[in-house]
């Protein structure tokens, strides 16, 4: 089994740790933390498909769970799913910038759809969706500041996309 602590990782790692610590975040703030190790993971996500294995994801939902006092299953399949929607766009998407946001796009979409309806389901009413939704939208602003700002390297032109392991071309 290949070691899983590359840098998309590590990104999720140290996004997990701020997203956990308590430093007495308001009360609005409980829809945006949550969200920060998964937009990490989403930077790396749509520029090599597989950058973060799904086995990271869900540790780190997992951990979020036992962070939030929140039922176990509850930040992994959210984690999971959003990761599936941004693996399963079409590599195309992953080329250009705006290719790139719109998969941002989807994934926010997702990300709140399935917060608002899984909490709704656990509380058996309906939830704030609004807070929701803007927690959400402002969580993803540095992961498509990172898309707008970041220029590709002439190694990242390189990479194969289609390709789950995302290994550089030429090299085996």
């Amino acid at each position: 089994m290949r070691l899983m602590w590359g840098v998309p990782t590590v990104s999720v790692v140290l996004a997990l740790a701020i997203a956990c610590a308590p430093f007495g975040a308001p009360e609005g703030a409980r829809f945006v933390m949550p969200l920060l190790p998964y937009m990490a993971a989403h930077v790396f996500m749509v520029r090599g498909a597989g950058a973060v294995p799904s086995p990271v994801l869900f540790l780190a939902g997992l951990v979020m769970d036992l962070a939030t006092r929140g039922p176990l299953g509850f930040w992994p399949l959210v984690y999971l799913s959003a990761g599936l929607v941004a693996r399963l766009m079409p590599a195309t998407l992953s080329e250009t910038a705006g290719g790139r946001l719109a998969v941002l796009l989807a994934v926010v979409g997702v990300l709140a759809a399935g917060q608002v309806g899984l909490a709704s389901i656990y509380n058996f009413e309906w939830v704030d969706w609004q807070g929701v939704v803007v927690g959400t939208v402002i969580a993803a602003l540095p992961a498509a500041l990172v898309e707008i700002v970041w220029r590709r390297g002439r190694d990242e032109r390189r990479i194969n996309v289609t390709e789950r392991g995302a290994a550089p071309r030429g090299r085996v």
